[in-house]
C-alpha cells in the first residue's frame, strides 16, 4: 500500500469510499460464511455454527431497530434486581446467550440506554472460585415465592366469586396464563446462583429480555441486601486497589 494511502487511513478526516465500503462489505461476509461452513463441517463445533447464527440474526435485529428504541418504555431498574439479558455470542469463557444477571447499578436513569450488570450461572455444586459470589438458592426461593403468592390469589379470587362476569372469567385466564409462564420459566432454572463478578459489564438495555414492564416475569425478583454486600466486597477486591 502506497504511503499517502497509509497516511490517509490514519487520518480520522478520512473518508471511505462507497466502493471501498463494499468490498470490505464482501470480505467480511466471505470471511463470515467460510468460518460457519468449517464450523459446520466440524461435528464438535456445528452447535458453535448454529449459536453464532442465531446470535448474528439478533444482532442485526437490535442494529435495525436501534434508532427509534426508546429506554424510557421500560421499567425502572435497582441495583439487585435480577433480569435475563442477551449477552451475545461469547468468546472463550464468556458467558454468553440468554443468562440471569444480578443489576450492579447505584442508581439506573430512566432514560439511560445502558445498564451495568452481573451475569449469573448455576453452582453445578462446585465451589465458587475466588472472583465469584455464591447466591445460593435465594433467587430459586423468590421465584417460588412469587409463584405461590400467585396462585393463593387466583384460588382466593376464584373461591370468591358470586357471580361470574366476562371480565372476571378474563382476569382469571390472564392470570392462569401468566402463572403457565412462570412455570415455565421456574423450570429452566437451577435452585443454585453464582455471580461472577469477575465478567461484570455493561450493556444496552435492547438486550433485556425479561423484565421489560413490571408485570413481567421477573418483575420483583431481587437478590438480598446480604447478598448485594458480598458482590460489593468482590467488586472491591477484584477492582479497586487497597
Amino acid at each position: 500500500m502506497e504511503p499517502d494511502r497509509l497516511s490517509n487511513i490514519a487520518n480520522e478526516n478520512y473518508k471511505k469510499t462507497e466502493d471501498e465500503i463494499m468490498l470490505h462489505k464482501d470480505m467480511a461476509l466471505q470471511k463470515l460464511n467460510t468460518l460457519l461452513l468449517k464450523y459446520i463441517n466440524n461435528p464438535q463445533k456445528i452447535d458453535k455454527a448454529d449459536k453464532l447464527s442465531y446470535w448474528l440474526e439478533d444482532y442485526c435485529r437490535l442494529l435495525e431497530f436501534e434508532d427509534d428504541f426508546k429506554p424510557d418504555f421500560l421499567k425502572t431498574y435497582s441495583r439487585g434486581d435480577v433480569i435475563k439479558v442477551n449477552l451475545g455470542y461469547n468468546i472463550g469463557n464468556e458467558e454468553g446467550g440468554l443468562h440471569y444477571c444480578v443489576v450492579v447499578d447505584k442508581k439506573n436513569s430512566l432514560y439511560s440506554g445502558i445498564i451495568t450488570v452481573i451475569p449469573l450461572t448455576s453452582d453445578k455444586g462446585k465451589k465458587a472460585h475466588f472472583s465469584e459470589v455464591n447466591l445460593g438458592n435465594e433467587i430459586y426461593s423468590s421465584f417460588q415465592e412469587k409463584y405461590s403468592s400467585i396462585m393463593l390469589e387466583l384460588s382466593h379470587k376464584v373461591n370468591n366469586i358470586d357471580t361470574v362476569s366476562h371480565q372476571e372469567v378474563m382476569t382469571v385466564l390472564e392470570q392462569l396464563h401468566f402463572i403457565k409462564k412462570l412455570d415455565e420459566e421456574m423450570s429452566k432454572m437451577k435452585k443454585g446462583s453464582i455471580a461472577l463478578v469477575s465478567q461484570i459489564t455493561t450493556i444496552s438495555k435492547q438486550k433485556i429480555y425479561d423484565p421489560q414492564k413490571t408485570g413481567d416475569i421477573l418483575s420483583g425478583i431481587r437478590v438480598s441486601d446480604k447478598s448485594l454486600d458480598l458482590i460489593n466486597n468482590k467488586i472491591k477486591q477484584l477492582f479497586i486497589k487497597n
